[in-house]
């Protein structure tokens, strides 16, 4: 068996309880394309045409390729740290990086060009996000903070307590945050009023995401907990 599907039944195991039976037809045993940094890839994001793939790696770069060939196409070189996350605009404009140089960067998808640096984090940034209309950016440190930032000016909107992941609402209306604490939490985007707390979790919980529609949320844990 291949690599591929032992990790994938050691996911699976972690969340189900028990490892489901695989059919060949499930399993890939060669990549399409392989895209290579030096160092380890921490984070990946395609462009919003499906055209490119934007990597985040160990090596302190965000690299740009080719989705058809594999070919590089730019390097956006500027952080001092690893780069944990990474995101293509939704109009495939710019890109967001955020990394363990406290900061989080704004560059020309076209040319590499760097825009602006967000600062003000105490901790590694380790998560990215657009909202959906491109006007604004969300970054999740380990210093228990999401901040709020206008796209275009790089001004701080508002601070979320209690962070290591965050997600937009697909209206843009909400943000979900992971806490620290076990709970992922819904806020207000406009105003930073907390709406509501997830509660069930029994250990950190690294990643959360809306459903297409808005409606409900998904939330996934670290170790021994190991549910969504």
């Amino acid at each position: 068996m291949s690599r591929t599907p032992i990790v994938l039944a050691l996911l699976f195991t972690c969340l189900l309880g028990a490892a489901p039976a695989l059919n060949a037809e499930d399993i890939v045993t060669e990549p399409i394309l392989t895209f290579g940094h030096t160092y380890p890839v921490r984070s990946v994001a395609f462009s919003p045409d499906g055209t490119k793939v934007l990597t985040g790696g160990y090596d302190s770069t965000a690299r740009l390729w080719n989705a058809a060939t594999g070919a590089h196409i730019r390097t956006f070189t500027g952080h001092t740290d690893v780069l944990f996350s990474v995101a293509y605009s939704p109009d495939g404009t710019t890109v967001l990086t955020g990394s363990r140089d406290n900061t989080a960067r704004l560059w020309v998808a076209a040319t590499g060009a760097h825009i602006r640096t967000f600062t003000g984090h105490t901790a590694e940034v380790r998560s990215v996000a657009y909202s959906p209309d491109g006007t604004k950016v969300l970054t999740g440190s380990w210093d228990g903070t999401a901040r709020l930032w206008d796209a275009a000016t790089g001004a701080h909107i508002r601070t979320f307590a209690g962070v290591r992941s965050v997600a937009f609402s697909p209206n843009g209306t909400k943000v979900l945050t992971a806490a620290n604490d076990t709970t992922p939490r819904l806020w207000d985007a406009a105003t930073g009023a907390h709406i509501l707390t997830f509660t069930g979790h029994t250990d950190t919980v690294f990643s959360v995401a809306f459903s297409p529609d808005g409606t409900t949320v998904l939330s996934g844990t670290d170790a021994p907990d190991c549910t969504v």
